[in-house]
């Protein structure tokens, strides 16, 4: 008679393909995962690439625009061409019709962080204006008052009352309060502030002529460090006068001291930062920038 398969044998049999086929589809299913990572991964790269392309040519692009728009000024101040309130350079019509508005405003109100690029015999001096902000401000407000970039020496037209008093501490000591009030006094008053108005503040603070000297090395009354946003509105149908895009980033806008007659009053530098702002910010933080 033939023999019958034994029920035994049938159950080992699937007790031992159950686990094969899961194990199968374990594999398959990490197999896949990892492919659709790589390829996400993949595609982040890309996109970054092309973002990072984006950026660099728009920022060159912009770069160039105003640079065509500084040499127009005629050796004017800045503070002299922008648009009162706005602080709008100009407006460029492209051939949709969108218009692309920039504006500039003073961003070097903040106090230098990074001590590397600071002269040697001013390392201290400034380190301690840091050390003055740090223990004044909480670390969010700390981050918001310093920048990694640009010049030592704040804008004395922009600074914000924690920097200079930082600033004046570190410079005058026990009269530093003194001197943080009369040029808090004195550019309430309206009337722009220029080194020699700063050198009689600093005067009347009674510091002395070294403390002076200082005076002037940490703070700026020519701002090189300007903050750039750009708008874009459209020109046609349902998108006409609407904000499509807003750009933003920081560069560097210093007088050329060539005394060639062709040489250019106002150069401007490459950019430091350049970044999407969205279109819904109402104002935009120098901090914003960095």
């Amino acid at each position: 008679m033939p023999t019958q398969p034994s029920p035994l044998n049938n159950q080992k049999s699937h007790g031992f393909v159950m686990p094969m086929v899961i194990l199968l589809m374990v594999v398959v299913g990490l197999t896949v995962s990892l492919s659709l990572t790589r390829l996400s991964s993949q595609q982040l790269l890309i996109s970054r690439q092309i973002d990072a392309y984006y950026e660099h040519h728009s920022g060159r692009g912009l770069q160039e625009a105003i640079g065509a728009w500084l040499r127009q000024q005629n050796g004017r101040n800045l503070d002299e061409v922008l648009e009162y309130g706005t602080g709008k350079a100009m407006d460029i019509t492209l051939s949709d019709g969108s218009v692309v508005s920039i504006y500039l405003f003073d961003a070097q109100g903040a106090m230098l962080s990074d001590l590397s690029s600071v002269a040697v015999n001013q390392v201290q001096e400034v380190g301690l204006a840091l050390k003055n902000l740090s223990e004044a401000v909480g670390p969010h407000e700390y981050a918001r008052l310093t920048r990694p970039f640009g010049p030592s020496a704040v804008s004395i037209h922009t600074a914000p009352a924690s920097v200079v008093r930082a600033i004046a501490q570190a410079i005058a000591g026990e009269n530093g309060l003194r001197l943080t009030d009369d040029i808090m006094l004195q550019r309430d008053s309206g009337e722009k502030m220029t080194r020699q108005m700063l050198v009689e503040t600093a005067t009347r603070a009674g510091v002395n002529s070294e403390q002076r000297a200082a005076v002037l090395r940490r703070f700026a009354t020519d701002v090189q460090v300007w903050g750039v946003v750009v708008e874009v509105r459209g020109g046609r149908g349902l998108s006409r006068g609407r904000l499509l895009a807003r750009y933003g980033g920081l560069t560097r806008i210093r007088s050329n001291t060539g005394r060639q007659a062709t040489s250019n009053a106002m150069e401007i530098g490459s950019f430091y930062t350049w970044k999407d702002l969205g279109i819904n910010s109402q104002s935009i933080d120098p901090a914003d920038l960095y």
